[in-house]
């Protein structure tokens, strides 16, 4: 449970506690308890944390930002020495992918027949225009970038005091970042 959680319930209990004056209050609080508790548990509307995956080949360390929420800016990918300076990425591309369901919109051609054995089979043609039925799409994009390491031995002499560094803006506008350690050499 977590604290927010554990928040809200002290106060509906403490709320419940001092409210219960009557029989009928108390025999519904079971009730409006487990309201609140599965109310508590269920998901949120926050965006999912982005995931973040580095590895090294071939003297260029290799970065695979995905599950990026919608309206979530990437402004920084970068490799980060043990001084703190930053190598931005040269290479970067991001990929957008969308995936609809309700099948598709457009002109379409029935074939059947009706009927049966003993009056006979009577086949028949329709044509039509099929319309989307869900305008439901998900949208997910996924970021890579290449960041060429200028002293591979360098490098893989000390790869655990550098980081790789992901900034970008939220949905307000508001300016994040994400740091993991940078990944062994080889890997």
């Amino acid at each position: 449970m977590t604290d927010t959680m554990a928040r809200i319930l002290f106060a509906v209990l403490s709320t419940v506690r001092l409210r219960m004056v009557s029989r009928m209050v108390c025999r519904r609080f079971p009730a409006v308890l487990a309201v609140v508790v599965l109310a508590g548990c269920a998901a949120d509307d926050t965006p999912r944390p982005m995931h973040v995956a580095a590895r090294v080949a071939d003297a260029v360390v290799r970065l695979d930002v995905s599950e990026i929420p919608a309206g979530r800016q990437i402004t920084t990918v970068a490799l980060v020495d043990p001084a703190g300076i930053e190598i931005p990425a040269r290479e970067r591309e991001v990929i957008t992918r969308e995936e609809g369901r309700g099948g598709n919109a457009g002109p379409g051609v029935g074939i059947g027949a009706s009927g049966g054995s003993s009056s006979g089979i009577r086949p028949h043609i329709s044509l039509g225009y099929l319309f989307s039925g869900d305008d439901d799409v998900r949208r997910s994009q996924r970021l890579t970038a290449e960041i060429p390491l200028s002293d591979p031995t360098a490098y893989a002499a000390g790869y655990r005091d550098w980081r790789v560094l992901v900034r970008y803006r939220d949905q307000l506008g508001q300016l994040q970042e994400v740091r993991i350690p940078a990944p062994p050499p080889g890997q």
